[in-house]
């Protein structure tokens, strides 16, 4: 269920954030190539974790729903109406737990060859993350030196505190784009934390290593993201 609430959380954001680029960055003229792969990045992250979750989820559905129809009565009509059935109520289980059924059944009893594809795929996640957190570095460090050309400004009088406020918009939307790719990446250290977890008496040295480089990640990108909220607020300008 905490899962199900995370998932809604990052999706409402998403949305908030799509909102917020129509109202208020369209005025300000166009983004920096990196501020687009930011918002390509964030809608990735999003993307993936709700969507692959619920893919997960629908298969796994779709697959058991459609074992017990087989066995009870075999008629391909009943087994496809199940299988569309299991799928929507496979889909909102989703999450950690989509995740690991979906490799349990892909894997069946071999859980070192299961552990090694989900060692893969937080290998992937890793790298994906790792030019998210470059991306986000250079908005942050372009959004600070904007901060500071806007005090500037303030101070000198060319430009009023409520002039500032609106130009710091899009360093606003930058923060959100750069906040919706920190949820999607813990979400997914979450679920292979508890993987992790489940994998009783094998040797999980290279999941563990994957898991240590995306707090690391994590990391540095929760700095960028209150460096430049702190910077903000005390302009006044959040």
């Amino acid at each position: 269920m905490a899962t199900l609430r995370k998932r809604g959380r990052i999706v409402c954001l998403a949305a908030a954030l799509a909102l917020a680029g129509c109202e208020t960055v369209g005025d300000r003229g166009p983004l920096t190539a990196d501020e687009e792969l930011l918002r390509t990045q964030s809608k990735t992250f999003v993307a993936e974790n709700v969507a692959g979750g619920a893919a997960a989820g629908a298969a796994m559905g779709c697959l058991l729903i459609g074992i017990l129809v087989v066995a009870s009565r075999g008629d391909s009509r009943d087994i496809a109406a199940a299988c569309a059935a299991g799928a929507v109520g496979g889909a909102v289980l989703g999450g950690v737990d989509g995740y690991m059924k979906a490799k349990q059944a892909q894997y069946k009893a071999n859980e070192i060859a299961m552990l090694e594809s989900i060692a893969a795929d937080a290998r992937s996640d890793n790298a994906r993350l790792s030019q998210a957190v470059e991306t986000a570095k250079r908005v942050a460090e372009l959004d600070r030196q904007r901060l500071d050309n806007l005090a500037a400004r303030v101070k000198s009088k060319q430009i009023t505190v409520q002039q500032a406020r609106a130009e710091a918009g899009v360093i606003r939307d930058n923060t959100k784009q750069i906040e919706t790719i920190l949820e999607g990446a813990r979400e997914k250290r979450d679920t292979y934390v508890q993987a992790r977890n489940g994998m009783s008496g094998a040797n999980t040295a290279a999941l563990d290593g994957e898991i240590t480089r995306l707090n690391q990640e994590i990391a540095v990108l929760e700095t960028q993201f209150t460096s430049v909220n702190t910077s903000l607020r005390v302009a006044g300008l959040g």
